[in-house]
């Protein structure tokens, strides 16, 4: 029989011991919108750390539906101990045609001055003195955003943010797992590798914390998107900003990604088992940013944990992590 000290060593020995889901990770949420705040489904998981894209030049722009909004969700996110995270991009609007030469210097399309942007910043700062952390620019290499033709810019935009506001953490690059050839069985990374030499080479700030967004690896079950990127950024450490399971992306789930998942829901949560297997197998991801909360509210992207006011069962995997 064991004695009664022992039964109480293996006591505390079990309460001191992490949970399955306690591995070296912090999981948090990547939402839009500030109403997150108030779902009851929300206030009952126990998040975190919740990620908000801007446009850049957002608090130029008092009184506007992009400052409100924010303004809105900073607020929530207090309210319910969540710490925010920043992340920018181009002025709000359609950039589905920013690909298009023809468009690179009107709009929302054009690249910012330097100026420019730390005028932005310095606006920001000043208005939300609360955010601490932030991401200077929202998915670097993708063609929606100018950044993705000037790899240079996106660096020194970077360099701006550490020299206005020196006690943030700072996400210094936030880059997308955009292979050469995303459906190929055995994907190169070449064209991404080159756009962060580049970046690199205009960084003046240590690399302490990196952003990747890592949809292509999570929902085809590989890791060679995510490896490729952490090879080419060397950072201290990785936040996985925008991460998750796809319940809809066009003809995304086909025959072929399927891989023994029924319907859209078994392959979201399929994915999203893999994405924590992913991260468990690297000790330099500290955070993930499960994108995103609500669900069914475009028709073609839906990668949402809650949909018309029920949880999909992606939802209950990631509870296990937090």
């Amino acid at each position: 029989m064991r004695s009664r000290f022992t039964i109480l060593v293996a006591c505390a020995l079990a309460l001191a011991l992490p949970s399955t889901a306690s591995a070296a990770f912090t999981v948090g949420i990547s939402e839009n919108e500030a109403s997150m705040f108030a779902d009851p489904l929300f206030q009952g998981v126990g998040f975190k750390q919740a990620r908000v894209i801007v446009g850049y030049d957002v608090a130029l722009q008092p009184g506007s539906a992009e400052f409100t909004r924010l303004q809105a969700y900073i607020a929530g996110a207090t309210a319910s101990g969540v710490e925010p995270l920043v992340s920018f991009q181009h002025t709000r609007g359609d950039s589905s045609k920013c690909d298009q030469k023809k468009n690179f210097s009107k709009g929302i399309c054009k690249l910012p001055s330097q100026k420019a942007y730390e005028t932005a910043m310095k606006a920001f700062f000043k208005n939300f003195p609360t955010v601490k952390v932030v991401s200077p620019w929202n998915e670097i290499n993708h063609f929606t955003q100018p950044t993705s033709r000037s790899p240079a810019s996106a660096a020194k935009f970077t360099n701006t943010v550490a020299k206005l506001c020196k006690t943030c953490k700072i996400v210094v690059a936030d880059v997308l797992d955009q292979a050469d050839d995303p459906a190929a069985k055995n994907p190169k990374f070449t064209k991404t590798a080159k756009y962060i030499a580049d970046f690199r080479k205009a960084l003046k700030v240590p690399r302490t914390i990196c952003g990747i967004h890592n949809y292509s690896d999570v929902n085809r079950f590989r890791s060679t998107g995510t490896t490729a990127l952490m090879n080419a950024l060397g950072c201290k450490e990785y936040w996985l900003t925008e991460t998750g399971g796809l319940y809809n992306f066009g003809s995304f789930w086909s025959k072929k990604t399927y891989k023994g998942c029924s319907k859209a829901s078994s392959c979201q949560l399929k994915a999203t088992k893999y994405m924590f297997t992913l991260a468990k197998k690297n000790k330099k991801i500290k955070r993930l940013y499960v994108y995103t909360w609500f669900g069914a509210v475009t028709p073609r992207f839906d990668a949402g944990l809650v949909a018309n006011g029920q949880p999909r069962p992606a939802l209950a995997e990631i509870r296990k992590y937090l």
